[in-house]
């Protein structure tokens, strides 16, 4: 009979929490133990979802030698000591984006999984990105030559409402001492990912020039220090030509979807990469007069939530079935534009 892996949990807010209910729901995972920096949440995790043990520190929960593989869902500003010890205590590793605050810390982790080749180290920006069926479809289309050459990228999305208010306890996300910054630090990953990784992950970045700009709203009232970020955009220029129009924005005064543009030198697309979006394409080119057509990504294999397919993509690795569709080195060269931009 198959053993299932024995998983320990880091941070019992609300990303925490799915992961332990879509770990439990996993036939080859158990969820052995749970820790949070507040111990009255780690408390309510064990009891709420039947975990068997809680730890007082991270250091009890790694000692275990029982514990297989441990997912760091806690604020980002502690994830990079956290991956560390996880590392060195020869145990798999699920670390949420972004990985690390600083470049010193994301450094600092890529060296330590390279000195682990043994173990599974998976960041968390291929959720929304290289798990998603737009992304396979779209990089099969610009493989197969039929936009040409991809010379320009275009991505905006805008929003009223920020991260404090999806999630009313997670105050410490406007912390930039926390958090590391604001929408470029809590969706840039999966931008980045999605749009590189459709072009198989060649662009190296030449060239930035960017804005932010911050304190747009008052939230005062629901979150003591407000200090990330809430408006920005970027031009990027890669090798080869390529050039990078990005924005993102949280607390904005506008609204706009998730829309991405390619434009190629024999055809375009126009599309929203996000699974809960239209599952249409545009796909624009030319043969004697401009065309349009409209694609349809299948989407209906894919899972009803984004981190079951995460989740489950994490146990392939782990049985050795699957490679880490973002590794800690791949999700530091995303992590490092990032913080170019935030810079700028």
């Amino acid at each position: 009979m198959f053993n299932k892996f024995n998983i320990g949990v880091i941070g019992a807010g609300m990303w925490g929490k799915t992961h332990i209910s879509m770990l439990q729901a996993e036939d080859r995972a158990a969820v052995t133990w749970v820790y949070d920096m507040n111990p009255a949440m780690g408390k309510a995790a064990q009891e709420k979802y039947g975990v068997k043990r809680v730890a007082q520190d991270v250091r009890e929960m790694l000692d275990d030698p029982a514990l297989d593989a441990v997912v760091v869902a806690s604020p980002p500003s502690s994830h990079a000591a956290i991956a560390l010890d996880v590392l060195r205590a020869g145990k798999h590793l699920l670390i949420e984006k972004p990985m690390a605050v600083h470049r010193e810390e994301v450094a600092a982790i890529v060296a330590e999984a390279a000195a682990h080749p043994e173990l599974v180290a998976l960041e968390g920006s291929c959720r929304h990105s290289r798990l998603n069926p737009k992304f396979t479809f779209i990089k099969a289309l610009i493989d197969s030559g039929q936009l040409g050459r991809i010379y320009h990228i275009h991505h905006n999305h805008l929003g009223q409402g920020t991260f404090v208010e999806y999630n009313p306890n997670g105050a410490w996300a406007m912390d930039k001492r926390y958090a590391g910054g604001g929408p470029f630090m809590d969706w840039g990953e999966y931008d980045l990912s999605f749009h590189l990784g459709i072009l198989g992950d060649r662009p190296e970045l030449k060239a930035v020039h960017a804005f932010t700009v911050t304190g747009l709203r008052d939230l005062s009232k629901l979150a003591p220090v407000v200090d990330v970020e809430m408006h920005g955009a970027a031009y990027m220029e890669f090798d080869g030509g390529l050039t990078y129009y990005y924005e993102r924005g949280a607390g904005v005064h506008g609204e706009t979807q998730c829309e991405t543009r390619l434009y190629g030198t024999k055809g375009g697309l126009r599309f929203y990469y996000t699974t809960w979006e239209p599952k249409t394409i545009e796909y624009y080119h030319s043969e004697e007069k401009p065309v349009k057509e409209v694609l349809t990504v299948d989407m209906s294999k894919h899972p009803s939530h984004d981190n079951i397919a995460f989740v489950a993509h994490f146990l392939d690795c782990l049985e050795g079935k699957a490679q880490p569709l973002m590794p800690v080195g791949l999700a530091a060269k995303h992590l490092n534009i990032l913080f170019d931009i935030l810079k700028s």
